[in-house]
């Protein structure tokens, strides 16, 4: 058995990716490396630094770490390293004690943590196995070019997925052999659908909701479906096979907007907007901020752009009927730079409109299967959107990609979670500001890319850590401050344990520090991804 890694990775992931292309379009279509430049065109590009132990190549999933800080892979972190305790004069203050640690910090890359095996050319994955070319992995198996996929298996391409099988360049959840279907929830056996709901077997559908044997939002006989999907699945295959890649759904709806294809006849209803409360997230926020810092911090919205430092900013369009706002969510931002659909975008009462109406279904087989073509049929239901709102949802402002949350503000991906401001993709969390993926956690600002935190401040790419401070890659560190790459640890600040009344002392002089400074600037100048500056 070959550790984490290696071409015997590659060749069970490319064996995955063959299975999955059968069960997707009937056939096989080539050899997975062949297609790694088209499955990764939804992915922002990873960061690559050189470690400073060996040189080999070390891949972060974000861009904020320091440039000039020290970079080490996974695998080369000696976690048994004992560090003497910090003097008397490096623990005076915050910034003693940064400068001291600096020696000792190294931001990590290719991390892999839980059960994790045969993980090549990716990061930031928990509980993965046969991870090719990922990044933010949770509890996946068989995963290839994708990033944010959590439960999932058999998954090529993803741009962000919540449960799902045999799937490919889709980014939402709830998934079984679906292929180019973003923003979607609960589909099975659907290609081409965006901003689709709870839909069996469509094809070529947009803002569709509990549909079957649908192609171009018309449904169809059973057997006449089956007839026209065989069709088009053939058309797919030829495509893959031929070219190494296939337009995209945002390439259909950049067509549609360049070629001014506009739906007719509908008459667009305009949304309510819900009842919305700040002061239960206020409450929340100093609640949360009194148990870190000692005292509470008073004012959410003044902090908002230090919260909100590390995080991917929503962005707003407007619907093209109706001038009614349209969310895009913060971390798929980028492709409205990548793909010119503006104009395109709706929000979602409206996108449900766009899915009652029909085109003639039989018209997709006669014309010439290419992206133009397809459109001059396709044109005028081609909108979707990038955000997504699902399950109960209960007084929510500025928030995009909703799914059973309740007392959010100012962020995206809000998922299973309540009382969380100013984040990206709290699942499961609550009482959490200035988040990114910080997962089953409680009680934390500013923490990024970990799991199951309880009272944190400053942590990344951790997990199962509570009343920790400006931590990275820690696993089970308990009331510690400023530790990189380490295990086991509690009342430690630099790696070194100390005697619990020691870091007691040192820790409350420095909680006063901290929020006096937030107190006066609304931000605090050292934060977990410039710690570790040189």
């Amino acid at each position: 058995m070959e550790g984490k890694g290696g071409s015997q990775t590659y060749d069970a992931v490319n064996k995955a990716w063959k299975s999955t292309c059968k069960v997707l379009f009937g056939t096989e279509v080539g050899e997975l490396g062949d297609f790694s430049e088209w499955l990764e065109e939804y992915l922002e590009q990873r960061r690559c630094e050189k470690s400073s132990v060996s040189g080999q190549d070390v891949y972060f999933s974000v861009h904020d770490y320091a440039k000039d800080a020290q970079f080490i892979a996974f695998e080369e972190i000696d976690f048994g390293k004992k560090f003497k305790p910090l003097s008397i004069n490096e623990v005076k203050d915050i910034d003693s004690i940064a400068q001291a640690v600096g020696e000792r910090a190294q931001y990590t890359g290719n991390i892999s943590l839980g059960n994790s095996h045969y993980v090549q050319g990716s990061n930031n994955v928990i509980n993965g196995n046969f991870i090719y070319n990922s990044e933010f992995i949770r509890d996946s198996k068989y995963v290839g070019h994708s990033i944010w996929v959590t439960d999932a298996e058999y998954v090529f391409g993803m741009g962000g997925c919540r449960t799902g099988s045999h799937t490919m360049k889709c980014m939402g959840g709830q998934y079984k052999r679906c292929f180019e279907c973003p923003s979607s929830e609960y589909l099975s056996d659907c290609y081409y659908c965006p901003s689709a709901k709870n839909c069996i077997e469509c094809m070529f559908c947009f803002g569709a909701e509990n549909g079957t044997h649908m192609i171009g939002n018309m449904k169809l006989p059973k057997d006449k479906y089956a007839e026209l999907k065989a069709k088009l699945l053939s058309e797919i295959a030829q495509k893959l096979k031929k070219d190494k890649r296939i337009f995209s759904v945002f390439e259909l709806l950049e067509i549609a907007k360049r070629e001014k294809r506009e739906a007719s006849g509908i008459k667009m209803p305009i949304g309510k907007r819900a009842p919305f409360s700040m002061a239960p997230i206020e409450e929340a926020f100093e609640k949360t901020s009194s148990i870190l810092f000692g005292k509470p911090l008073v004012g959410m919205e003044r902090y908002g752009k230090w919260l909100q430092r590390h995080i991917p900013m929503n962005e707003y369009f407007r619907s093209p009927f109706t001038g009614e706002e349209a969310i895009v969510a913060g971390y798929r931002a980028y492709l409205t730079r990548q793909f010119n659909i503006g104009g395109r975008l709706l929000p979602e009462i409206e996108i449900r409109e766009i899915g009652k109406k029909e085109i003639d279904a039989q018209k997709l087989v006669e014309v010439e299967f290419e992206p133009e073509s397809l459109c001059s049929v396709l044109g005028e239901i081609a909108y979707s959107d990038l955000n997504k709102m699902f399950g109960n949802l209960l007084n929510i402002s500025h928030g995009a990609v909703l799914v059973d949350a309740q007392d959010c503000f100012e962020g995206s991906a809000f998922t299973k979670c309540k009382k969380c401001a100013y984040c990206f993709w709290p699942d499961s969390s609550e009482y959490v500001f200035g988040s990114q993926m910080a997962w089953k956690s409680s009680f934390c600002i500013n923490c990024y890319n970990s799991n199951k935190l309880t009272r944190c401040f400053e942590v990344d790419a951790s997990q199962n850590c509570a009343g920790a401070y400006f931590l990275h890659n820690c696993e089970n560190v308990q009331d510690s401050m400023f530790c990189f790459n380490t295990k086991n640890l509690r009342n430690a600040i630099g790696n070194a344990e100390l005697a619990q009344e020691k870091y007691l002392g040192v820790k409350n002089a420095l909680f006063a520090q901290m929020h006096a400074e937030l107190e006066k600037k609304k931000e605090l100048k050292l934060d977990i991804y410039n710690v570790g500056a040189r």
